[in-house]
């Protein structure tokens, strides 16, 4: 339940949309993994983000692909 933060920052443009993230898995200073993926494709048309506690990223991810 440590394994918390992260940086997301999304734009919107006329036709076009960006979500930048750090993929950067870590607890207070210390890094577990550079790899862990926060941003999902929905849809053709719809992206989703995800940050905070990595269990609730992985569990909102899960929930969605079963449901």
């Amino acid at each position: 339940m440590d394994y918390n933060g992260s940086a997301m920052v999304a734009m919107k443009g006329i036709n076009c949309v960006a979500i930048a993230t750090d993929t950067r898995l870590s607890t207070q200073l210390m890094t577990i993994s550079q790899n862990m993926q926060k941003v999902f494709k929905v849809n053709d048309k719809c992206l989703m983000g995800l940050a905070g506690l990595a269990t609730d990223v992985k569990t909102l991810y899960v929930f969605y692909i079963y449901s």
